[in-house]
């Protein structure tokens, strides 16, 4: 009745850790990606139910997304962190786009801009990212709207003027680490410095993007995402595991927004061999996605596919598939 639950004890629900606005957010994207392809009325009432959520999530005293709730309706803090606001942006930016109804779309827009002025004043430079998928979003519908394209434009900015600062040749990269959700970096870059128009930008974009899916490709060719165990570091030290299922989805976003822009179908075929991670061509040969459940295990880790299928793992999946 609430919205959706967090984490997964193998397929079972856990209820200790509650609920989040990262994974309510998440579902609206699926959702509401899903509900434009198939035009599938069941999942109306989920789309309404993860969008009441994010409604209740927001601070109107603060302007910030709360982010955990416990099982007993008790939210833990009273904002989240800044990356989880960001995603409860994006994923309202593309309800924004998708929405199968005017109600919808309008109460999307309505949280959407209740929500955008906190941004510009966040320092995480994958909150700004989210933030821009989702503006860019909300753009393709509200594209008059010149304050939400002043601030587009004043995050992609700021890292583009991070990759300009440290990347060099063989480190194409904003930071010293390559840590988590990487590909929404370059992504944001590519979407913005497409639309602004930046052409510095868009190609800056691109080629860390490329950078990216080459130091995540193994000797015979599959994807090998950098683990979170340690991460990849400039020096060189990489993390083979826990793969976590987010970073593949990220990728799989990024290599389409390219495909779309460019043409070059080099990129579609990227975004396939990304998704083909799911099913098998990974380090260790296995499926990480369940045909059985739907769901998604929570990672790929030394030993094996971790067996929890979590809602952040599972909705990376589903977007990813959709």
């Amino acid at each position: 009745d609430t919205g959706l639950l967090q984490h997964a004890k193998y397929t079972t629900p856990n209820r200790h850790h509650g609920y989040c606005v990262d994974d309510n957010a998440r579902g609206l994207i699926a959702l509401t990606k899903y509900y434009s392809l198939r035009k599938d009325k069941e999942v109306l009432n989920l789309i309404q139910k993860y969008l009441a959520f994010l409604f209740y999530a927001f601070n109107q005293e603060n302007g910030r997304f709360r982010n955990f709730m416990s099982y007993d309706r008790r939210w833990m803090e009273l904002a989240g962190s800044e990356d989880s606001h960001s995603r409860a942006l994006w994923g309202l930016g593309i309800t924004v786009k998708e929405a199968p109804d005017s109600s919808i779309r309008n109460m999307a827009m309505r949280l959407f801009l209740d929500s955008l002025p906190a941004v510009e004043n966040f320092t995480s430079p994958r909150a700004w990212s989210y933030a821009i998928l989702g503006l860019q979003s909300y753009l393709s519908v509200y594209g008059g709207d010149i304050e939400a394209r002043k601030t587009r434009d004043f995050l992609a900015k700021k890292i583009h003027e991070l990759f300009k600062n440290n990347a060099s040749d063989d480190w194409n990269w904003c930071e010293n680490t390559a840590t988590y959700a990487n590909a929404i970096l370059p992504h944001a870059l590519i979407v913005a410095g497409k639309w602004i128009p930046d052409q510095e930008m868009y190609n800056d974009g691109i080629k860390s993007l490329e950078w990216l899916l080459k130091a995540q490709t193994a000797p015979n060719g599959h994807l090998s995402i950098i683990g979170n165990n340690g991460w990849l570091n400039k020096d060189g030290n990489r993390s083979m595991f826990d793969q976590q299922p987010i970073e593949v989805k990220a990728l799989i976003d990024a290599c389409l927004d390219v495909y779309i822009s460019t043409g070059d179908k080099k990129w579609f075929e990227e975004s396939e061999r990304c998704l083909s991670w799911f099913l098998g061509q990974n380090d260790l040969e296995l499926p990480v996605c369940d045909y059985k459940t739907g769901g998604c295990g929570d990672g790929l880790e030394a030993q094996g596919v971790n067996g929890n299928q979590g809602a952040e793992s599972t909705l990376s999946w589903i977007i990813s598939l959709v």
